[in-house]
């Protein structure tokens, strides 16, 4: 069957609309009035779509804006924008780098703070969504998801639809490249780019255009996308994004999807009518509208998991590498090879996101945390059995008394007054100022920043000691029960 772009087709590819919104705290947008996201919303109902809403944990505490988006109707989808800021961050009790700009890649993306850090800044993000929202959500994005965060969030919160940046080199202080060129898949349990057997479908924004988005670097490639702002700003039109959106209905695949969205109240604001233009043309066209959860359910009807091949124009997409012939590039996928944010922060300038093997580390069989543990938990039990006369009880309790300490106590000169105590969480401190007396507060980032040594959640060491030590004072009584028989 011949098919043009624009051209409504029977028993082919079936073609999907994803509309997602991010919705960012007001103090970004450009007109801070609920104008923006009324109009936004507007030319959804009126098209009569369901779109997702990613809403930025700064948008919980705005009552005014949480009444208006609670007034949408039931097709709404309303998922997480996972972007740490300083707000966010106090609130997690997270150490926030107020010396970098709130944009750059090592505050703002999950991936710049540690492991525990994370979880905390999910739990929180999640757990102010359900208090506004009474449930948790599905759906989540942000340009970049470390895959220790994604993990969490499906296993923790049962999300099953993620949104990352497509592919692009160098825009935005970060890099992004090597996943599927544009089509959804479901990822790797230890890197987001490369298909795998993860439950959560990854989608992209501002899928590029596959031929003239792929060779340079920076906006003037990277603009060439589905993205209203992007495409615009380079002179082009509607006929543009039509053109793209073809492409990506692929007729050589089951299943053809699109992103189609803008950043409330700061994009939305010069390309509203653009954007209108782009909803118009997914109703003419009898294009299926699905939010992002939605869009899950029907990958997993359609496919069940990874397909063996897609195709997007001369892109071949295969759950071990992804080819164009025409550009010389075939990326072969390496199972159990992660970015190092997989296992620390990356509190760089550029987030390097290129996957090649330069930018890849082994992912151990065991993990580096269960030496850790194993290796207290066998000193306890040591202890234990070779000091049999000692009470364990009291053992575990010196050690934890002298683990505690070293994790929590502090010395610090402030402004020329000297400061003692111990520090109980990333902010708050407890103990003496030399010159004022007492002090229980939470400390500025600077200052707080100043006293973190050691990782105060470490404080799980004294855990795995203490366990060791009952293990070896158990193993200690049945061995001498056993020898006085």
């Amino acid at each position: 069957m011949l098919v043009f772009a624009g051209t409504k087709t029977v028993g082919a590819t079936e073609k999907v609309a994803t509309l997602v919104n991010p919705v960012r705290g007001r103090e970004l947008w450009r007109d801070k009035s609920l104008k923006p996201i009324r109009d936004q919303y507007r030319v959804i109902r009126e098209n009569d779509f369901g779109a997702t809403w990613l809403l930025q944990d700064e948008v919980t505490d705005d009552s005014e804006l949480v009444a208006e988006i609670k007034s949408f109707n039931e097709k709404q989808e309303l998922g997480v924008f996972l972007e740490v800021t300083k707000k966010l961050a106090l609130k997690a009790r997270v150490y926030f780098d107020e010396e970098r700009p709130s944009y750059d890649p090592g505050v703002i993306f999950l991936s710049g703070y540690e492991r525990e850090e994370r979880v905390k800044i999910i739990d929180k993000i999640m757990d102010d969504f359900k208090t506004t929202f009474s449930y948790f959500p599905k759906s989540a994005g942000a340009w970049w998801i470390d895959s220790y965060s994604l993990n969490y969030l499906e296993k923790k919160y049962g999300i099953k639809a993620a949104l990352i940046v497509a592919d692009q080199t160098t825009t935005d202080n970060y890099g992004v490249w090597g996943q599927w060129w544009g089509f959804p898949y479901f990822p790797d349990k230890t890197n987001i780019l490369i298909p795998g057997n993860s439950k959560v479908l990854v989608m992209q924004w501002a899928q590029r255009d596959p031929e003239t988005a792929y060779f340079g670097q920076g906006p003037e490639v990277s603009n060439h996308s589905l993205q209203a702002n992007d495409y615009i700003s380079l002179g082009l039109d509607t006929e543009y994004f039509k053109k793209i959106a073809g492409i990506y209905f692929d007729q050589r695949n089951k299943l053809g999807q699109i992103t189609v969205g803008l950043e409330t109240g700061m994009e939305s604001v010069p390309f509203q009518k653009e954007y209108e233009k782009q909803l118009a043309w997914i109703k003419k066209e009898k294009i299926t509208d699905l939010t992002m959860g939605q869009m899950a359910d029907k990958y997993q009807q359609t496919y069940g998991k990874n397909p063996n091949e897609i195709w997007i124009e001369n892109w071949r997409l295969t759950p071990e590498m992804r080819e164009n012939l025409k550009f010389g590039e075939k990326t072969e996928y390496i199972k159990g090879m992660a970015f190092n944010d997989y296992f620390e922060k990356d509190t760089a300038l550029f987030l390097n996101r290129i996957y090649n093997k330069n930018n890849l580390i082994k992912v151990p069989i065991i993990p580096t945390d269960w030496w850790w543990q194993i290796g207290l938990i066998v000193t306890g039990m040591l202890v234990a059995i070779k000091l049999p006369e000692v009470k364990w009880v009291g053992v575990a309790g010196v050690l934890g008394i002298v683990i505690l300490g070293m994790i929590h106590a502090r010395y610090t000169v402030v402004n020329g007054e000297k400061m003692m105590g111990f520090l109980v969480d990333n902010l708050r401190f407890v103990g003496i100022n030399l010159k004022h007396g007492w002090v229980n507060t939470d400390l500025s980032n600077l200052v707080a920043k100043s006293m973190l040594k050691i990782r105060v959640e470490q404080i799980s060491y004294v855990y795995w000691l203490s366990l060791g030590l009952v293990v070896g004072k158990i193993y200690g009584k049945f061995n001498q029960t056993r020898k006085d028989k």
